[in-house]
């Protein structure tokens, strides 16, 4: 498996646990029994409650795979907000100390 696989792979475990958080936010405000559109009222809540966590899910994983993406795409010997300087004591550029 290539490493660029391996990161998509490593990405579901932290958008796993921010969709365990936002399904609980908006499962405590949002009933789906109640709010269901007509064709799904008659699911089962544990589905709907399921269908939801598992949405929130591909849509975490997908906003972190596209970061993922996006950085593999930089071209190379672009800047980096972590990359090594040369001088380590020279201060980062906009820096401006309070005064």
């Amino acid at each position: 498996m290539r490493r660029c696989d391996a990161d998509y792979l490593r990405a579901l475990w932290p958008a796993f646990l921010v969709a365990l958080a936002a399904s609980g936010v908006m499962f405590s405000a949002l009933d789906p029994v109640h709010h269901a559109p007509t064709a799904l009222a008659h699911w089962p809540p544990a589905l709907l409650y399921s269908l939801g966590f598992f949405g929130q899910w591909l849509a975490c994983w997908t906003a972190s795979a596209l970061n993922l993406w996006l950085l593999a795409r930089r071209p190379p010997g672009a800047g980096d907000v972590f990359e090594d300087r040369s001088d380590p004591q020279a201060p980062a550029p906009g820096f401006r100390p309070r005064g």
